[in-house]
């Protein structure tokens, strides 16, 4: 495993696997965003699973009274929601299981599998959007991948505003990303020359600006990094990472605000 694994209890087992009640979790090193639930007895069955809110931020799963009281979540923060996930030869027909979603309790470590209505809730709900994917060119790379200069740009279906950046040439390599006007609407920074002359961005709406997401189990403590934006000319499709003073935008700039 890749890093330290968590292990949780399913006392009901999944769906298929009723006598397996132990599961490791682990993320793969640069397999974000995808996870592996691995049987602790029998390590041959795993499973690939997503947080759901990368792939469909609204999503909420219903839980009945039997399914509340075993899971005992005292707060709405501490459950983890996790979605079974297929992935084909081709990643980017990934499709997603939202009618058997696993809700732990992260303080407990404590599980179900929570069975819905596939009528409401698609078995093979796609991770990626329709839409034809975009090729972006960072000829200086990215802060901690300088040898990466071409990234596929494309939304998760369902999952507004949060888009996935993918390396071409080492597809296991994905950043989540947010246009940064949709967290910030006065999100404002200097161009240094060098930067201004490379994407030679004739008109202000030419520009795109992305900044990097980081999400946790909660999903509504996600927080995007405003000090290093990636900024795109989206006629020219080049881009390249600012590095802007963390003092004055924020490294975990946090989606929801505390009131």
């Amino acid at each position: 495993m890749a890093q330290e694994s968590i292990l949780l209890s399913f006392p009901q087992g999944l769906a298929g696997f009723p006598e397996l009640k132990a599961f490791n979790l682990f993320e793969p090193k640069g397999g974000y965003p995808l996870k592996f639930l691995q049987a602790a007895e029998h390590p041959e069955v795993s499973f690939v699973c997503m947080d759901i809110a990368a792939i469909k931020i609204d999503y909420e799963v219903p839980l009945c009274d039997e399914d509340a009281n075993l899971l005992a979540l005292e707060r709405q923060e501490d459950a983890l929601v996790l979605a079974l996930v297929v992935v084909p030869a081709n990643p980017r027909g990934m499709t997603a299981n939202l009618a058997g979603p696993l809700v732990i309790n992260a303080k407990t470590q404590v599980g179900l599998q929570v069975m819905l209505d596939a009528n409401n809730y698609p078995l093979q709900y796609p991770v990626f959007g329709p839409k034809d994917e975009v090729v972006l060119q960072f000829p200086k790379g990215l802060i901690g991948f300088p040898d990466l200069k071409s990234f596929r740009l494309f939304e998760p279906a369902g999952g507004y505003p949060l888009k996935f950046l993918q390396a071409v040439d080492q597809e296991e390599i994905s950043f989540t990303c947010i246009d940064a006007g949709a967290i910030k609407g006065d999100y404002n920074f200097p161009l240094d020359e060098e930067s201004a002359a490379f994407l030679a961005l004739e008109r202000p709406q030419d520009a795109l600006v992305l900044a990097l997401v980081v999400i946790p189990e909660d999903p509504r403590k996600m927080t995007a990094n405003l000090a290093g934006p990636l900024v795109i000319n989206v006629n020219s499709r080049n881009g390249c990472q600012l590095v802007l003073n963390p003092e004055q935008f924020p490294l975990k700039y946090p989606f929801i605000q505390e009131r």
